[in-house]
């Protein structure tokens, strides 16, 4: 009888072993996912889509700005400014300015999915270590470094990256209306003058 007296403490200790495991295992999951769902982390969020969002749009008007210099410059060394090529030059350059500000918003919505993305993976994988074991205060630790090392990381490639060139059909024109002022003005070689008049004369 005392041994099964000694069998029934044992199991009765290893469940209460196991409930306080899990009990530890809920707090600490509950604490990691408090950081991660925490309004101070949707806020984090707004800010870093703005951030993202202005480096953007910051880089399409400086775009815009040289676009414009230069299709105004074309215009008046070809005879061309107040025209119709003039005109059809400005709404290609509006219209690319607007694909321009439109893949500014994609790619700062980009950058915060990728945020979120990585800050669920890292969630996903302090939970899996609480369950080994991680107690709460080092899963708290371990939440805010990658919280921080995520958004440093996704904030620094997307600065990087940039919208690229935004005014290719833009460029085109004045390149096309330099040229033809060039022609114009007889600075390009005409076909077959590459050696001057006298060669083989």
């Amino acid at each position: 009888m005392g041994s099964g007296n000694s069998a029934r403490r044992a199991q009765q200790q290893a469940e209460r072993a196991e409930q306080e495991r899990q009990a530890r295992i809920a707090q600490t999951t509950q604490r990691i996912n408090s950081i991660y769902d925490s309004p101070g982390r949707q806020q984090q969020y707004a800010d870093f889509l703005s951030a993202v969002r202005d480096h953007y749009v910051t880089d399409a008007n400086r775009q815009k700005a040289i676009a414009d210099r230069n299709l105004k410059f074309s215009m008046a060394r070809s005879g061309l400014v107040g025209g119709s090529a003039d005109r059809d030059a400005k709404r290609t350059l509006g219209e690319e300015y607007t694909q321009g500000i439109l893949s500014a918003e994609n790619k700062a919505q980009s950058a915060l999915s990728d945020l979120r993305a990585q800050d669920e993976a890292s969630r996903l994988n302090l939970i899996q270590l609480a369950q080994s074991g991680l107690d709460t205060t080092t899963a708290a630790q371990r939440a805010g470094a990658a919280i921080r090392a995520s958004a440093e990381g996704v904030r620094a490639d997307s600065l990087a990256q940039g919208l690229g060139d935004i005014f290719g059909a833009t460029a085109n024109t004045y390149k096309q209306q330099q040229e033809y002022a060039a022609r114009r003005q007889g600075q390009l070689a005409p076909v077959g003058g590459l050696y001057g008049k006298g060669f083989g004369g």
